[in-house]
């Protein structure tokens, strides 16, 4: 009788024990595996945030560098060949016995747009200009400078009432646009530039050009020149999307598509 109550005991002990154990491990287990799933989430948020910080430092370096091309040209193509003019006008004048009011009055035209222009050149020194503006009317003040020198028209269509962009965000959405639109002044060929801005649940932007296009067996050829990839990066480490699509001899057009935060 009290062997039976000893194996009755016994079937409830050791199954409750096996149960218990295997709970145990269970849940030592999965404590295991949620941290290091913790431990590997963390880490790639920390590449991710590494990788964005890294980003936005590369862009802003790069639209440093872009703006002193910009002034560079400005200063070589406009101011220094209104000052050159202004010169030789001085020097006609000097010939001159008596004083010629509309050859003065030229000379004053010229350098007053030289002053101009010099302005516009010391605004743009500015680094911190990006800051100052909102992303549409940064993107405008860059086609503005594009269009001046009279060879591509430039157009902006805006849909929508423009949205609060983080600062860091829209750095990098700016540095985005301004590759794209130097991608084209340096190998499109194009005569027209259309950048369309929709501002509904998420931000919107096309860029388009009617230049000379590329075929899809070209495109792979062409991305690590043209910086195809830098833009396809870009947008996706601040959670958007830019696709690229291309006709041979019928322009280029880029489409981006990021969250607003």
């Amino acid at each position: 009788m009290q062997n039976d109550q000893d194996r009755e005991v016994l079937f409830v002990i050791i199954p409750s024990i096996i149960i218990f154990f295997a709970l145990s491990s269970a849940i030592v287990f999965f404590m295991l595996y949620f941290q290091k799933k913790k431990f590997q989430y963390a880490k790639e948020k920390g590449e991710m945030e590494k990788q964005y910080d890294e980003q936005l430092l590369q862009s802003r370096l790069e639209m440093q560098e872009q703006t002193f091309e910009m002034i560079s040209e400005e200063i070589h193509d406009n101011v220094g060949q209104l000052l050159s003019l202004a010169k030789l006008q001085l020097s006609i004048l000097e010939q001159k016995e008596t004083s010629d009011k509309s050859l003065i009055t030229e000379i004053k035209g010229n350098l007053g747009n030289a002053l101009t222009d010099l302005r516009d050149i010391a605004k743009s020194l500015n680094t911190s200009r990006i800051q100052e503006l909102s992303l549409l009317q940064a993107v405008e003040q860059e086609l503005q400078r594009i269009g001046r020198a009279g060879v591509i028209v430039c157009k902006v269509e805006v849909t929508g009432n423009e949205q609060q962009i983080v600062e860091q965000k829209k750095i990098i959405i700016f540095r985005i646009v301004q590759e794209s639109l130097q991608n084209i002044l340096k190998h499109a060929q194009a005569t027209t530039i259309d950048v369309g801005f929709d501002f509904s649940e998420q931000l919107n932007i096309t860029i388009e050009d009617n230049g000379i296009g590329f075929s899809a067996g070209e495109k792979e050829k062409l991305e690590t020149g043209l910086g195809l990839q830098n833009i396809v990066k870009r947008a996706t480490l601040i959670m958007g999307e830019a696709t690229i699509s291309s006709v041979i001899n019928n322009g280029t057009k880029i489409t981006l598509t990021i969250p607003y935060v």
